[in-house]
């Protein structure tokens, strides 16, 4: 189980690649906000991905979970202390409560979540455990992760690495 923000549900969709959090994780958890943000708003106009990420909602795969009033008071005092929006300050405080791994890409965000002791990983890191589950080729990821530095900010480096990785796993 994982909780996932909006940026990696967005873009994950939009590359057709939703699945992958299926079959690495079986269940993302996601608040309300990050619903909103997705499903709701994608829907309205007519978002490329939207029906990804409806059918997994529909299917029970993704999970919007209702905010304890802890979790509540965690979002309220990240959003005071930061510059994040609600949907980041939810799945942080989903993460660091529930003590589950969080898919989130934000740098500000990032800090966060390790302050409240959930751990992270971001889209790209998913795409290089999809590979290594053999969920992928070595051939889409690297197309995946062409079509993400497209959609999200991704450092060379970062690109980089993940193809090194990738490369000495399959040795």
């Amino acid at each position: 189980m994982i909780v996932a923000d909006a940026s990696a549900l967005i873009a994950l969709a939009k590359m057709k690649k939703l699945r992958l959090l299926r079959a690495l994780y079986d269940t993302v958890l996601t608040g309300p906000v990050v619903k909103a943000e997705t499903m709701d708003a994608g829907k309205r106009i007519s978002a490329p991905g939207v029906q990804e990420i409806e059918k997994g909602i529909d299917d029970g795969w993704i999970r919007v979970v209702r905010l304890s009033a802890k979790e509540k008071k965690l979002t309220q005092g990240i959003l005071a202390k930061s510059r994040l929006d609600e949907g980041e300050a939810e799945v942080i405080a989903l993460a660091g409560s529930r003590k589950l791994r969080v898919i989130i890409d934000d740098k500000e965000a990032r800090i966060f979540a390790e302050l409240t002791g959930a751990q992270f990983l971001g889209t790209a890191a998913v795409l290089l455990q999809a590979f290594i589950k053999e969920q992928l080729t070595f051939t889409e990821l690297e197309d995946a992760v062409e079509h993400l530095s497209k959609t999200i900010w991704l450092s060379p480096a970062v690109v980089a690495e993940i193809l090194r990785v990738a490369r000495e796993a399959m040795k």
